[in-house]
């Protein structure tokens, strides 16, 4: 018979090996995936979901980029500072994500900094400000101008929808923390549904658990939904299962919101578009509370758009996006996202700019990156041509003077 003694060593034996072996396999992981586990463009915020360093350098790497970004001590893209607005100065602000932002740009070639080199020659009188973010989107907007930006006295405001909005307030609705009124107070992402998320907190923080979340539970999950037999066959293949869900249709998607895989859902096919609306009554609503924000100070709202590179030609972003699931050497050019946007704006009084015609009649040039899919430096300068001549835009100047 064995002692308890000896019952109780043993268990202890196995605890400290499981405890030495997870503590092993942590360091391995952290050696091995260090750029994964370091977060150098944002950190988490409590409120505002993620914001970047104020002073900070960011390199920019990617298989086609090798630039180097900015930030001033309001964690802003660029090293200009905005302090208390100078008399006869008037302030537009631009918020939007990592477009916006200029990833894939060094400072000074956004399409806000040659906007900004414009009005400057013709004395103007106009600062533009670059609120533009990574992931950033109308939920996350309007908690940032509530609190961040209007200090600024901003006297319009243009908010560049990215297409990727519609998935990104999906997700941060659900780490959204209401005040009394039932409004968005903040954004936290480490609460989910209103409970702290354990397992993105360890997700976040050791590589192991990060490592087991993606390569096990997700592939279960993404395995479930195409079936094993399809999922098996992609991989084998060195396919993106990711792609193939997104690319789902019918009863194949019966297990599935489209969204939950789906960045770019509305821009892929009019066949989603009863999806589509239905999640766009969410992210509405959001731009609905910026424009009722800034409504109650005088400053007006500019809706304003920009299309994705396989919107605009066979050959703009042709590597990248086969891992979005859309097909190379293929134009996806159905105008309906900017339709819907369109109508969306008119409805409700928004004035709205779209720079897809710019980007069509430029489309022979390199005006998204290959790989990445951000614009290029040209792609850049589209945009700050048109908005040079775009009606809407120059309204909203003539509106400062």
């Amino acid at each position: 018979m064995v002692r308890p003694s000896v019952i109780v060593q043993r268990v202890l034996l196995i605890l400290v090996s499981v405890c030495l072996s997870v503590v092993v396999l942590e360091a391995g992981f952290r050696v091995a995936h260090w750029h994964r586990l370091t977060q150098p463009d944002n950190e988490d915020h409590p409120v505002y979901h993620h914001r970047l360093k104020p002073n900070w350098r960011y390199p920019q790497h990617s298989p086609d980029i090798d630039t180097l970004a900015t930030t001033n001590s309001l964690a802003l893209r660029g090293p200009r500072e905005y302090g208390p607005k100078p008399p006869g100065v008037r302030r537009v602000l631009m918020l939007g994500d990592s477009f916006t932002f200029g990833v894939g740009v060094n400072d000074g070639e956004t399409f806000c900094d040659l906007v900004q080199r414009r009005l400057d020659q013709r004395q103007a009188g106009v600062e533009i400000i670059n609120a533009g973010l990574g992931s950033y989107s109308p939920l996350l907007h309007y908690l940032a101008l509530r609190d961040l930006y209007l200090p600024l006295d901003p006297d319009a405001v243009v908010l560049w929808f990215d297409f990727g909005d519609l998935q990104n307030d999906f997700w941060y609705e659900r780490n959204v923390r209401r005040g009394p009124g039932g409004e968005p107070a903040a954004c936290d992402p480490n609460y989910t549904d209103g409970r702290f998320d354990r397992g993105r907190y360890l997700r976040e923080h050791f590589a192991l658990a990060k490592y087991i979340n993606n390569k096990l539970f997700r592939t279960i999950q993404k395995a479930q939904i195409l079936g094993w037999r399809r999922y098996l066959l992609i991989a084998l293949r060195g396919g993106s299962a990711k792609a193939a869900i997104a690319n789902l249709k019918g009863q194949e998607r019966r297990h599935t919101d489209p969204l939950h895989y789906d960045q770019l859902l509305m821009i892929r096919d009019r066949a989603y578009l009863p999806e589509i609306e239905r999640h766009w009554q969410r992210t509405g609503g959001y731009i609905l509370m910026i424009r009722d924000l800034l409504k109650a100070r005088g400053v007006p709202l500019v809706l304003a758009a920009y299309p994705y590179g396989v919107q605009v030609g066979p050959d703009q972003w042709g590597k990248g996006r086969t891992a979005f699931g859309f097909e190379p050497g293929i134009t996806y050019d159905d105008p309906f996202p900017f339709e819907l946007m369109a109508g969306f704006a008119r409805e409700h009084g928004i004035p709205f700019l779209t720079t897809a015609p710019a980007f069509a009649a430029a489309r022979q040039e390199p005006l998204f990156y290959d790989w990445d899919g951000h614009f290029t430096p040209r792609g850049h300068q589209v945009i700050a041509d048109a908005l040079e001549r775009d009606p809407v835009f120059l309204n909203l100047l003539k509106h400062l003077e």
